[in-house]
């Protein structure tokens, strides 16, 4: 794996070029050392937005109350992929109201799924195929909610939607944690912490989201730096979304990534989630997330 993940890292160097990340989500910023193989490159900063209300594609809610009216009068366009997280100001547990579905609730082509991410617990996935509150012994102890929005190709006459969330109570998780959602159409890269003279903390939950350029595939190249010993007490959750799947909710759980394993290769022709959490002791200097589509196989190695 750790020579794969040499062949892949060859390719997108070679592919680097003007790095990008979600118009108006954050600033690109040069880095000196953020991966010891080439310096120079662009990175992805973390985003956070104070809103209430997000009505673009894609974002990250830490208001304690909001919500998320997406094309909600507007025609969908055919595969969308769009995701928001909803963090709630480092909340334990939501109430979440669906008010407006756009399209029937009976399609199979066009989903709203609410992922409840806990710390060091299990992920469930949840649709959202009707309007009113969803089921509160679903939501009420999530310490995140991930937004997933993806249409099929048939959309006619469809429209978004609108729904509104509330954090319930506080949470003990560090304030150092953090989101990313990336746009895998140009070569990027992530790292975390995201000062590399750094340890990340403890307690913490970040998310890493990348959006896909649909028609080609999307690489994931994880490069450790240090995580705890050689145990999973500090692990990376590694999802893909599979819209073909017959399970509704299309997410799929694929396993983790912590220990020794020094590098490792996620491919998907559509989304990937990557979740990182760590528990109560001993930090260490953290990993690298080298993002890479498709463009890279017309290069030579």
């Amino acid at each position: 794996m750790q020579v794969l993940a040499s062949i892949f890292l060859s390719l997108f160097l070679c592919q680097l070029g003007s790095t990008s990340i979600i118009p108006g989500q954050g600033e690109k910023q040069l880095l000196g050392d953020i991966i010891r193989y080439n310096s120079g490159v662009k990175s992805m900063t973390p985003i956070s937005s104070d809103s209430t209300i997000l009505t673009t594609c894609n974002g990250v809610l830490n208001a304690t109350s909001g919500g998320i009216a997406y094309k909600a009068f507007e025609p969908i366009a055919a595969n969308e992929r769009c995701v928001w997280t909803i963090r709630g100001g480092n909340a334990d547990g939501f109430s979440l109201n669906v008010l407006n579905l756009g399209f029937s609730n009976s399609s199979s082509d066009t989903q709203v799924i609410a992922t409840c991410l806990r710390h060091r617990s299990s992920t469930t996935h949840i649709l959202l195929n009707q309007t009113g509150s969803v089921n509160s012994g679903l939501v009420s102890r999530c310490n995140l909610l991930v937004i997933t929005f993806a249409s099929g190709n048939d959309v006619e006459n469809s429209n978004g939607f609108v729904l509104e969330y509330a954090a319930l109570r506080p949470n003990s998780l560090s304030p150092g944690s953090l989101d990313y959602i990336v746009d895998a159409s140009e070569a990027i890269i992530v790292r975390h912490p995201t000062n590399s003279a750094s340890e990340y903390g403890n307690f913490e939950l970040n998310t890493f989201v990348v959006l896909p350029a649909l028609g080609s595939n999307t690489n994931v190249i994880y490069f450790r730096e240090a995580l705890e010993g050689s145990t999973c007490y500090d692990s990376l959750g590694v999802y893909r979304f599979n819209a073909t799947s017959v399970v509704p909710t299309k997410w799929q759980y694929e396993g983790r990534i912590c220990g020794n394993i020094a590098s490792d290769v996620i491919s998907n022709g559509d989304l990937i989630m990557i979740t990182f959490e760590t528990d109560v002791s001993i930090a260490g200097a953290g990993f690298q997330l080298v993002i890479a589509s498709n463009g890279a196989s017309d290069c030579r190695i």
